[in-house]
């Protein structure tokens, strides 16, 4: 199996920002066997069974990003940077893990059973989830995804990842690397580390509610 993480920076550009953990959006992509996990993604349509879980109003301009087409999801850069180094990269067996961002409406779900780790697209707050192959509906986290990739393999293409954003950046933009933020981003922050060091970063809030009973 080949898994790799497509996350675009090679076409961004850096400038210097107050918060840099805001800026820079780009995309987001899991690639296993040559198939991305968004192949199968199709919007929510008006006449769709599952429209009637959407706000009327979401159905203006672009809407969501359930109701209209698009390749990957968007999140800032070294917001994941910080999540998939710090936080995704140390999933365990039985975790859950979401990389999102506050201003965004969708996020990413990650949870580990056992060696495997089962990937879901989530809408915040409808119920609605994505799977690599069709859109559900459901209050609570799937059981099981179509999309499933070896926990160690992902694991090293996430390590892979890092590894070249950091060397591109290292050649192309040093004094960004300068950073406070981005030197946390990376892990090379001690005093950051140390306190992760007792408590663990995680991140496993995932934007929905549970059924009424």
């Amino acid at each position: 199996m080949t898994i790799r993480i497509e996350i675009e920076y090679k076409k961004l550009s850096f400038e210097p920002e107050e918060d840099i953990y805001e800026f820079y959006d780009t995309t987001v992509d899991i690639i296993k066997n040559g198939r991305s996990f968004f192949e199968n993604f199709q919007p929510i349509t008006k006449d769709s069974e599952l429209a009637k879980y959407i706000v009327h109003s979401d159905w203006e301009g672009e809407g969501n990003a359930f109701t209209y087409p698009h390749d990957h999801t968007h999140f800032p850069l070294f917001s994941m940077v910080l999540d998939l180094n710090l936080g995704l990269r140390q999933i365990q067996p039985n975790q859950v893990f979401v990389l999102t961002h506050d201003a965004y409406q969708s996020e990413l779900v990650f949870n580990r059973q056992e060696e495997e780790i089962h990937v879901f697209y989530h809408l915040k707050y409808f119920g609605l989830w994505y799977d690599g192959s069709q859109m559900i509906f459901t209050r609570k986290i799937p059981e099981t995804s179509s999309f499933v990739v070896s926990a160690n393999e992902f694991i090293a293409a996430i390590e892979e990842w890092i590894s070249h954003l950091q060397e591109y950046l290292l050649i192309n933009q040093p004094e960004l690397m300068m950073d406070p933020l981005v030197q946390r981003s990376f892990g090379m922050d001690k005093a950051f580390n140390d306190i992760y060091a007792e408590s663990p970063y995680t991140n496993d809030w995932i934007s929905e509610w549970e059924d009424e009973e």
